[in-house]
């Protein structure tokens, strides 16, 4: 089994900072488990692809092209996707969403935070799944895509290979979730050298040496150290209510 945990995320002009940063920010620099490549979904090869974020222009820079990471010899365990306003011109893009498509297919394991859930379910891969998306945009989007089993009060959903979680800092949760989904320790690396398999129907795989108590408990040790209050119940959902009704709020 590889030592790392690669993470593949996408990202685009106009993605939401937070999205990104939160819940990357809580699993990566934790642990020598878990790498990270940005992949940028406009094909410009990097140094050339600065994507610009959508609070303040924060700039980053992706190390990957679209096409660099659909080589087969870019191996990588989860393909990670945010949201933000920028991925609605995304969605008319057959060609792009095909190419995405693939990557969904080679991963292991799948998180999306926000809006980022829609440009997943966009690909296809999402039909006869469970999962959730931004409260604000809820109705608007969720209807484009009726094949999805769309869970409006839910902070995070788990269907499959999929993880999904409603808007911002939900994906923090979703983050510690996906922590104790997948983390695994030193001697359990090293005694299972098969690495997990990827599903390209969307089901979920074994990963060998995998240990659900040790897991959790690391999620709940690096949320201790962040002294973030890990929200454990994904129903435990008090945004849907101030969302279900007409309001003029944007994102």
């Amino acid at each position: 089994m590889p030592t790392q945990h690669r993470i593949l995320a996408l990202v685009y002009s106009d993605f939401e900072t937070l999205d990104l940063f939160g819940p990357l920010g809580a699993i990566v620099p934790r642990s020598d488990y878990y790498s990270l490549k940005l992949v940028n979904v406009h094909d410009q090869d990097a140094p050339n692809g600065l994507e610009s974020s959508i609070k303040n222009g924060v700039g980053i820079l992706p190390q990957l092209s679209l096409t660099e990471a659909l080589k087969q010899d870019e191996l990588f365990d989860t393909l990670f996707i945010p949201g933000g306003l920028g991925m609605i011109p995304l969605l008319g893009d057959p060609n792009l969403l095909g190419r995405i498509g693939q990557l969904v297919d080679r991963a292991a394991n799948i998180f999306t935070v926000c809006t980022g859930s829609i440009l997943l379910a966009a690909t296809g891969r999402l039909d006869s799944r469970k999962a959730t998306t931004n409260k604000r945009l809820y109705d608007e989007l969720t209807s484009k895509y009726p094949g999805v089993q769309w869970q409006k009060r839910a902070r995070w959903v788990e269907d499959g290979k999929f993880l999904t979680s409603s808007g911002v800092t939900a994906g923090i949760d979703a983050a510690f979730a996906f922590l104790s989904n997948t983390y695994t320790t030193p001697e359990a690396r090293k005694a299972n050298p098969t690495p997990q398999k990827a599903s390209a129907n969307g089901d979920a795989t074994a990963i060998p040496g995998f240990d659900k108590e040790k897991a959790l408990t690391y999620a709940n040790m690096t949320a201790f150290e962040l002294e973030y209050r890990w929200h454990q119940d994904p129903s435990d959902d008090p945004y849907v209510e101030p969302f279900s009704s007409n309001n003029n709020a944007t994102v």
